[in-house]
Parts: C-alpha cells; sequence; structure tokens
C-alpha cells in the first residue's frame, strides 16, 4: 500500500514546495514562515497540545495576514486534490497493466451476471444521470480548468523516460499555475446568472463527459453486443425554477440552443477530420449506389455550396459528402439528429459494404455513438417547479408552458419530455401540469417528506387510475432535514419497496428518480453503493440520479475519472437489474429491526431541532447566515414560503453550515441513540447480510471520521447560549462507538487505511482554516466589513479541503 502511494506523495510534495517558492515570491518569506508556524501549531494540537495554542496564534496575526494564511492552506488542498485525483487515474492504469478486472467494472458485473440472458439485460438496463445546479460548488471555472492543466502534467512526469529538460519545463509550468492561481480571486465577485450554470454544466461535457460516455458504450456492446444505449444524460440548469427566480421560459430556450451550438460545432469539427481521413477514391474501391444518392441529394438541396466546391473530391465520395455533412452543421441545418445519424450510417454502410470495416470502425464508430448518445440537444432537460407554483399559475409559469412547447418543436421531443413537481403531497399536485399543456409529458412526482413519502404509494396509485405516471422522484435532503439522516433513508427505502409493489400489481413500468445530494447528508456517497443498496423500480434497472454541486467536478473534472465514475454507475445498474444475484433484499426480520431504529432516530433528531433554543444555537454555532454572501448559485438559500426560519432554509445550506465547523451534524444525528437501543449482534448480521444497511453504516463511518469534534468546539465562543452542545457532543460519542461495534474495528475507516491516512494527513491542514474561520466570523459579527472577504474564502477553502459543501 505504502509503494502504491509513493507516487502520489511525491506528487503532493513537489506541489507543496513549489507553493512555498511562491508564497515567498508573492509575499516575502515571513509568510511562508507564519504558514509553517501555524500547521506546526495545528498538528501540535492533533498530538494532544492544547488547541487554545493554535486559536490564540492565528488570532494574533493582523487580518491581512490572516487572510494570507487562509489562501495559502485552500490552495495547497486544491493542488492535493488534484494529486490525488490524478493518482486514482495512475492506479486505474495499473490495474490494466497488471491484467486485473478492477472492481465495480463492467467486466467484473458481467463475469457475476453470467448466465443471465442478453435480452433480459438489454430490457431493463437504463441509466440516466441528471446534472443539476444546485449551488454547491465553491470552485469557479477558472481555477477547474486549472486544475485540468496540472493533471495532464502530473501524467506527463509519469514517463520515466522524461527528459530532464522537460521535467524542468513543466515544473516552471506548475509555479506559473500556482502564481496565476494566487494573483486571481477564488471567489467570484457576483452570484452567477442562470447562464452561468448553463456555461458551467456544459463545460464537463466538453472537457469529459462527452468523450467518456462514448468510450464506455464501446466497452458495453463489446460485452453486451447490439445491446441498445443503456446510459443517458439529462439537466435540471436552466429549467429548474423551484425557489429560484431568475429561472423560466427564457433559461429553457437558452438551455437547449446553447447544448445545440456546443455538439453541432463539435460534430462539424469531427466531420472535417473524417474527410481528411477518409481519403477512399472511387477509382480503386466502389462505392454503394446510396452514397452517390445521398450526395446528389445534397448537391440539389445545397446547390450554392455545390457550386462554391465544383467538382472537388468527384472521386473521393466519402470526402465529398462529409463536406456537404460540415455545411449543414455549420449553417444548422439539419432538422433532427436522426437525419444527422442517417448519413453517418450511409458512409458506414459503403465502408463495410466495400472492405471498409476497419475504417468504419475508428473515428467514424465514435461519433455515430456520440450522436446516438447526445443527439442535437447534449442532454434532455427537465423542468421543475414547486407544486405551490401551480395552484394559481402566474405569468412565469405559463410562460414556461409555451416555452416548453417551444423547445419541442424547435429541438424534438426528447430533448425536453419531463415536468417534476417537487413538494408533491397530492395527485392534484401533478394533474395540474397536465391540464396546463398538451403536450405528452412524464409529469413526475417529487417526495421529499417523510409524510410525502408515506403517501407516495396511495398518490402513484391515484396517478395510474387518472393521468398516468411513468417515474417518481424521492428527494433525499429534505426526508433527512426533516427527519433526519437514518429515518430518512429507511423512509425513502420503505416508499420505494411499496411504489415497485404498485407497479407490478397494475402491470407498468415504473423508473425511480433519486434525488441526492453530495454530501451522505443529502443521500450522497458512493454511487457504486448506493444503487445497489436501495430498491429499484420495475423491472428492476431502470433509474434516475442527480449529480449536484461539487460533485461534478470531483467525479467528472478529469477525463479518466470521468469513465472512472461513469463505468461504476453503470456496472452497479447491470446489477441492480437482476436483483436476484445481489443481497438487496433484507434478511430475516430486519425490517422490523431498521423500522424502530428510524423511529427512534427520528425522535432523538427532533427532540433536537425541535429544541425552542436550536435555531439561535444553529445560526451562531455554524456560518449559515454567512453562506448567503457567496456567490455559489443563483438560487437565493431560503425558500419563499414563510418567515419561519428552519422551515424555509432549503437542505443545502442547512448540509453546508455544519460541514463547515466540522460537526455535519445532519449525517449522523440520532444514530447514535438508535443504535445504542438495538441488539449489537443483531445489528452486526445486517450489515454482513444487508446492502442497505451496509451502506447506510458505511457512509455514516465516513462522515463521522471526517467530522472533528475538537474542532467544532472552538466555534461555541461564538454562542451566547451553549448548552445544546452537550447533548450534541454525547450523541457523536454514541454514534462513534456504536459503529465501530458494528463494524467491528478499533478506529474509525480501519478497513479503508487508504482513505483512512488521507483523511489524518489533510486535518493539520483543514485545522487552521477553521481556527481562522471562527476569529473572522467573530470580528464580522461585531461589525467589522473588512472581515468579509477572507470570511467567505475561509468557507471556499474548508470546502475544498473536505471535499464537501451540501
Amino acid at each position: 500500500m505504502e509503494a502504491h502511494d509513493a507516487p502520489l506523495r511525491r506528487d503532493v510534495r513537489l506541489l507543496g514546495d513549489l507553493l512555498g517558492h511562491v508564497l515567498v515570491e508573492q509575499e516575502g518569506e515571513s509568510l511562508l514562515e507564519d504558514v509553517e508556524r501555524v500547521r506546526a501549531l495545528a498538528r501540535a494540537s492533533r498530538a494532544g497540545s492544547p488547541h487554545e495554542e493554535l486559536q490564540e496564534a492565528v488570532e494574533a496575526l493582523p487580518l491581512e495576514r490572516q487572510a494570507s494564511v487562509l489562501r495559502a492552506f485552500a490552495l495547497y488542498f486544491q493542488l492535493a486534490n488534484v494529486a490525488e485525483q490524478h493518482h486514482r487515474v495512475r492506479r486505474l492504469r495499473a490495474y490494466k497493466l497488471e491484467d486485473r478486472v478492477p472492481p465495480e467494472s463492467l467486466e467484473d458485473s458481467f463475469a457475476r451476471l453470467e448466465g443471465v440472458p442478453p435480452e433480459e439485460l438489454e430490457r431493463r438496463v437504463s441509466l440516466q444521470l441528471v446534472l443539476t445546479a444546485h449551488p454547491t460548488e465553491a470552485t469557479r471555472r477558472t481555477v477547474l480548468a486549472s486544475h485540468l492543466r496540472i493533471a495532464a502534467l502530473l501524467a506527463e512526469l509519469d514517463d520515466p523516460l522524461l527528459a530532464p529538460a522537460r521535467r524542468a519545463e513543466i515544473e516552471a509550468t506548475f509555479a506559473a499555475e500556482i502564481t496565476a492561481h494566487w494573483q486571481a480571486d477564488e471567489v467570484r465577485s457576483r452570484r452567477p446568472r442562470v447562464v452561468d450554470e448553463i456555461r458551467n454544466g456544459h463545460w464537463f461535457f466538453e472537457q469529459s463527459l462527452i468523450d467518456a460516455s462514448e468510450r464506455l458504450l464501446a466497452e458495453y456492446r463489446r460485452l453486451l453486443p447490439g445491446a441498445p444505449a443503456p446510459l443517458r444524460w439529462g439537466s435540471w440548469i436552466g429549467g429548474d425554477a423551484d425557489g429560484n427566480p431568475n429561472a423560466g421560459a427564457d433559461t429553457i430556450r437558452e438551455a437547449l440552443e446553447r447544448a445545440r451550438r456546443l455538439l453541432r460545432l463539435r460534430y462539424r469539427d469531427e466531420v472535417r477530420a473524417l474527410a481528411a481521413e477518409i481519403g477512399v477514391s472511387s477509382r480503386l474501391t466502389p462505392v454503394d449506389d446510396d452514397l452517390l444518392a445521398s450526395i446528389e441529394r445534397d448537391e440539389r438541396e445545397l446547390a450554392e455550396y455545390a457550386d462554391e466546391i465544383g467538382d472537388q473530391n468527384r472521386d473521393e465520395p466519402y470526402r465529398r459528402k462529409l463536406s456537404f455533412m460540415w455545411r449543414r452543421l455549420d449553417a444548422d441545418a439539419y432538422a433532427s439528429a436522426d437525419d444527422l445519424a442517417e448519413d453517418l450510417a450511409v458512409i458506414d454502410h459503403s465502408l463495410r459494404a466495400n472492405r471498409g470495416a476497419r475504417i468504419a470502425d475508428g473515428a467514424l464508430a465514435a461519433l455515430r455513438r456520440r450522436v446516438e448518445l447526445f443527439g442535437l440537444h447534449l442532454a434532455k432537460l427537465d423542468v421543475r417547479t414547486h407544486a405551490r407554483d401551480l395552484v394559481d399559475p402566474d405569468e412565469r409559469i405559463r410562460g414556461m408552458v409555451e416555452a416548453v412547447a417551444d423547445v419541442r418543436r424547435r429541438h424534438g421531443p426528447h430533448a425536453l419530455d419531463t415536468w417534476i413537481v417537487s413538494g408533491t403531497d397530492s395527485a392534484d399536485d401533478v394533474r395540474r401540469v397536465h391540464e396546463l399543456t398538451d403536450e405528452p409529458l412524464s409529469v413526475v412526482p417529487l417526495f421529499e417528506s417523510v409524510e410525502a413519502l408515506r403517501a407516495a404509494p396511495r398518490i402513484y396509485g391515484e396517478l395510474l387510475d387518472t393521468v398516468g405516471c411513468r417515474e417518481v422522484m424521492v428527494g433525499y435532503s429534505d426526508s433527512a432535514k426533516d427527519a433526519g439522516y437514518l429515518s430518512a433513508q429507511w423512509e425513502i427505502r420503505r416508499a420505494l419497496v411499496a411504489l415497485a409493489q404498485v407497479a407490478r400489481s397494475r402491470g407498468v413500468e415504473l423508473t425511480v428518480f433519486h434525488g441526492r445530494g453530495g454530501s451522505a447528508g443529502r443521500g450522497g456517497g458512493p454511487t457504486y453503493d448506493a444503487i445497489l443498496a436501495q430498491p429499484q423500480g420495475e423491472p428492476p434497472g431502470r433509474l434516475k440520479l442527480t449529480e449536484q454541486g461539487e460533485t461534478i467536478a470531483f467525479k467528472y473534472g478529469l477525463p479518466g475519472l470521468a469513465y472512472r465514475n461513469l463505468e461504476a454507475s453503470l456496472a452497479a445498474t447491470l446489477l441492480a437489474a437482476v436483483p436476484e444475484r445481489t443481497d438487496v433484499d433484507p434478511p430475516d426480520g430486519a425490517e422490523e429491526i431498521v423500522a424502530a431504529l428510524a423511529d427512534s432516530s427520528q425522535a432523538a433528531f427532533r427532540a433536537l431541532v425541535d429544541d425552542d433554543g436550536f435555531v439561535d444555537f444553529f445560526r451562531a454555532f455554524t456560518p449559515v447566515d454567512e453562506l448567503a454572501l457567496l456567490n455559489i448559485g443563483s438560487r437565493p438559500s431560503r425558500r419563499p414560503e414563510g418567515a419561519e426560519y428552519l422551515a424555509s432554509l432549503r437542505a443545502i445550506p442547512w448540509v453546508f453550515a455544519w460541514t463547515q465547523n466540522r460537526c455535519l451534524l445532519p449525517a449522523w444525528y440520532g444514530c447514535g441513540t438508535a443504535f445504542a437501543s438495538g441488539d449489537t449482534t443483531e445489528l452486526r448480521r445486517l450489515y454482513k447480510e444487508w446492502a442497505f444497511f451496509r451502506t447506510l453504516v458505511n457512509n455514516l463511518e465516513m462522515t463521522l471520521a471526517k467530522s472533528s469534534m475538537e474542532i467544532a468546539r472552538e466555534y461555541l465562543t461564538l454562542v451566547d447560549d451553549n448548552r445544546l452542545w452537550e447533548p450534541i457532543a454525547a450523541e457523536h460519542a454514541r454514534a462513534v462507538a456504536a459503529v465501530l461495534d458494528i463494524v467491528e474495528t478499533d478506529q474509525l475507516l480501519d478497513r479503508q487505511p487508504v482513505v483512512q491516512r488521507s483523511v489524518r494527513l489533510r486535518n493539520p491542514y483543514v485545522d487552521p482554516m477553521n481556527a481562522i474561520q471562527v476569529a473572522l466570523l467573530r470580528r464580522y459579527r461585531a461589525g467589522d466589513k473588512a472581515a468579509e472577504p477572507p470570511l467567505l474564502r475561509s468557507i471556499a477553502g474548508i470546502s475544498a479541503a473536505l471535499r464537501n459543501t451540501g
């Protein structure tokens, strides 16, 4: 394990050393000395020295120096994160070189499904990943682009034949990138518009997702020849108007127009590259009559362009055909993606019929797969509104209805076919959308609260009796905010089981849409495990998942990681399609045990948040109010429905705030009390035998390992009444003890030594940022506006350090 990590340690050391040089160049030796002194105090504190020494040291620094020290630690984490991401790609490459089948891969899943009829998998497997604009990505796109360049250079350093001169050039380039980071403001000066969020989402497609998805489809069909594409992409960015007054008809149109332009210009460039590549001469090799007829049609329909190119490439028909295709793409003259796909198919068929299969299997086949996956719309745009906005629809809602009809005519029905209704608590909430439009949309109820989840099977049945319902969505975020982590997970599972039973009894198909967040407190955690842990729709293997905020950058920012994470999601979906091959079904007595645990957990959670002093404690103990100052999303942090603080606060800032002070309370509070009431022997049995319970405990263990009650305690200096601290600390201790009992280890993450080591190595670098944040919060709340900019940078820096926000 240590040998495997050696390249990572080398990279982090190199980048850290270069960061030190840049700090000296930019602000002098004294800054580096302060950074090293603070880091040494943080390490000493972790080793047992009084934490007050660290807090006193950072509070003694002038405000400007606090800001610089803070930025130094934040930049270190950005560099360390890139190095860790690249190391994951490096380890995946090593697996392949060692000719091993990686876990969570398509090859592994197909091996486990040996004997299952291929046609059964072809029919069942359907995965759609949906990008959302939920405001949890604190890193700017300029910084993400720099991360890509740094990762590419780290890959070059892995070459054992790299010349010393080139190595020196790379190190100089690293130093330049770090300098550019230092001189740029990592915090946005203005709140992003919806169009900025659209551009940001499309950036990930450009950088990694288009190519990674095509490669994944190629591998899937290598293992399951002739199968339909099992993966599709969706997006809420531009269509999500729930609580966002800035989203509406214009952003719906904008999102799809920008997506179309991105794709057709990319396809145009690929078609030009194909024309340069395929120089087959009709004087030497015959071609199909269909290809020649297609070229004649192009000459008639694009007569002006035909006159312009004259008899160019007359004896190179593939080039001539591709030239006309280039022209159509450049002029946005393809009526639909089907027409583009048909032109590519004509070329493919002619090549294969005339001994050119090897040519067809190259770049042409890859382009055909991209067109199949992404069409001319890139990702299917979903529209989302809250149920309350449909009771008496205003001009904005009616404008959205009109825009939906417009874009379906312009871009085709596959570009937008879903309208999601947040806050669904009755069938009428869904029926109102059908009353507003004649478009054959899939109107999807989103069940979020515990009460709504319990009513979901009844409401779904009513919809089947009236307007129909092909898809339901379950929300992990608001249910966890409502009932706590353990209870929310159980209520979602119980609802999914009942929904699938209704679908089976009616003989209908049901797709389940999982509204997961990035953090465990919002349903996050490893996607592979999450897919296998929860019950499926009907038939199993048909599901949708949201991809939100910083998880998009972490999972899909680097091309190699994008492929790996997509493969893991699809590999899990494959296994989920055949539940009899997994341990998704509960063992005897499991449901009764977990139901009792959920009730106990919810009672403990509600007792805390319903305490008369909780809101005041929460607002003082965390930077929840200050989060609104950070320009990371176009949507307000609170819902408009009421003045009651917790009820109107969105789940994202609820989790984000507790993450900042390292308490991470939403992801574990109530679990300690619940598990303490259970039988340890039985809980260990469930952990070994049931994927749902095992995943729940593993995510809980990871969260507890990332939390730090020692650091959280320092935020008590901001609180007037700290009587709630003791029950919080006691519950955390109970949760840790219970998890260790269940997994039968002495320390958290003992079974995951690489992750355990990463968390421990990060702590001395995160702790100083928390110490500075406490000092800045005190100054800012006392009225010192000069503390605001560094305070916002502390929020962004801690997010990068923990690789998690909301």
